[in-house]
C-alpha cells in the first residue's frame, strides 16, 4: 500500500513538472521584443514595441482583429491606422505621426 502511494505521488510530481515546464515555455515564446512594420511603399516604417504592448494588453486584442496583418511587411497604412491609431485614441496612447513612425536615416554627403 505504501509503495503504491509513493509511486503515485512520484508520478504526479513528474507530470506536474512536465506540465509546468510546457506552460513556462509557452509563456516565454511571445515573439520578438520589437518589430518593424512596413509596406513596400513605406516612407516611415513603424518600430513596434511588441513586448511593451504585451505587458498592457492581451494578444488576441490585436492578433484576432480583422485589420491585423500576418507578416510585418504586409501592413497597409489603412490597416495600421485602423488597428493601432484607433486603439491609441481609445486608450490615451500617442497619436502623432512621429510617435510611432521612424524616419529613414539619410546618408551624409561628403563635405557637409
Amino acid at each position: 500500500m505504501k509503495k503504491t502511494v509513493l509511486v503515485m505521488v512520484a508520478a504526479l510530481f513528474v507530470v506536474g513538472l512536465l506540465i509546468g515546464n510546457s506552460v513556462v515555455k509557452a509563456e516565454e515564446d511571445k515573439g520578438p521584443a520589437e518589430i518593424t512594420l512596413t509596406t513596400p511603399k513605406a516612407k516611415k516604417p513603424v518600430m513596434f514595441p511588441h513586448h511593451a504592448h504585451q505587458e498592457r494588453m492581451k494578444c488576441d486584442e490585436c492578433h484576432k482583429n480583422p485589420n491585423f496583418a500576418k507578416a510585418a511587411n504586409e501592413w497597409s497604412k489603412d490597416q495600421g491606422h485602423a488597428l493601432c491609431k484607433d486603439c491609441h485614441k481609445k486608450n490615451d496612447g500617442p497619436t502623432k505621426c512621429n510617435s510611432c513612425h521612424i524616419k529613414k536615416k539619410r546618408k551624409k554627403l561628403e563635405g557637409c
